[in-house]
């Protein structure tokens, strides 16, 4: 498939800064955008946003931005959290461990998963530099994993904060793996909506942590949508 089909616009139209992010999020960055067969993309300042349509599709919606202009790119999203960390809260994947194949998780939790952690570091000058503009505002740097299934990662709390593993997404490893690939720079900021052990996918909640988590999914991809269109 060529560039323009499976992102709605020509690889030179994209910016040196990338936000990649589910299409439903797409409306926290921009009003408008153009629709592909697989992302949807809108132009802000100086960041191209990358709305995919599905999450299986970031490795290859990062390969694809191989001979662009693009440099940085930020994944956000939602992430499941445990231990002490809880729903609303800020999180900075400092390096994210590959869980991503689902039989493999499956047939590790069957036979008691004893291997040492596999990570992909997030790149440590664009997480710095972000951290440095936002120093005060709640962002927690933790290790996640990316994993491929609801159900398995509740059975995996234990196994997780063994090994410093405090969030759980399903992009953060692929992303990381897919852009320096590239030769690019890749981070990943989450707001936490959900705890894996308290309060798992699909559990009501209370109507102040919906409010809480809402408030961080916005207050974050503003955050991120500044430091693309003002610093990188």
């Amino acid at each position: 498939m060529n560039f323009k089909d499976y992102f709605g616009i020509e690889k030179n139209d994209v910016l040196k800064n990338c936000i990649l992010c589910q299409s439903y999020d797409l409306p926290l960055f921009s009003k408008e955008s153009e629709n592909g067969f697989f992302v949807k993309t809108s132009k802000t300042k100086n960041a191209t946003v990358i709305a995919m349509k599905n999450n299986f599709l970031a490795g290859d919606t990062v390969l694809y931005l191989k001979d662009s202009k693009c440099e940085n790119i930020i994944l956000f999203g939602s992430c499941g959290v445990c231990g002490d960390l809880e729903s609303g809260d800020l999180i900075m994947s400092a390096k994210a461990c590959n869980l991503e194949s689902f039989s493999r998780m499956l047939a590790s939790r069957m036979l008691s998963f004893d291997k040492t952690p596999d990570f992909v570091e997030a790149d440590a000058g664009l997480t710095a530099k972000f951290y440095s503009r936002y120093p005060y505002e709640d962002l927690i740097s933790a290790n996640s994993a990316c994993v491929s299934s609801l159900v398995l990662e509740e059975q995996y709390a234990g196994w997780f904060k063994k090994n410093g593993i405090y969030a759980v997404d399903m992009e953060s490893s692929i992303v990381f793996s897919a852009a320096r690939t590239i030769g690019a720079h890749a981070a990943c900021f989450m707001y936490a909506a959900d705890h894996i052990e308290k309060s798992p996918v699909g559990q009501k909640l209370a109507e102040k942590t919906k409010s809480s988590i809402a408030a961080a999914r916005k207050k974050l991809a503003k955050m991120i949508l500044d430091f693309a269109n003002e610093v990188i």
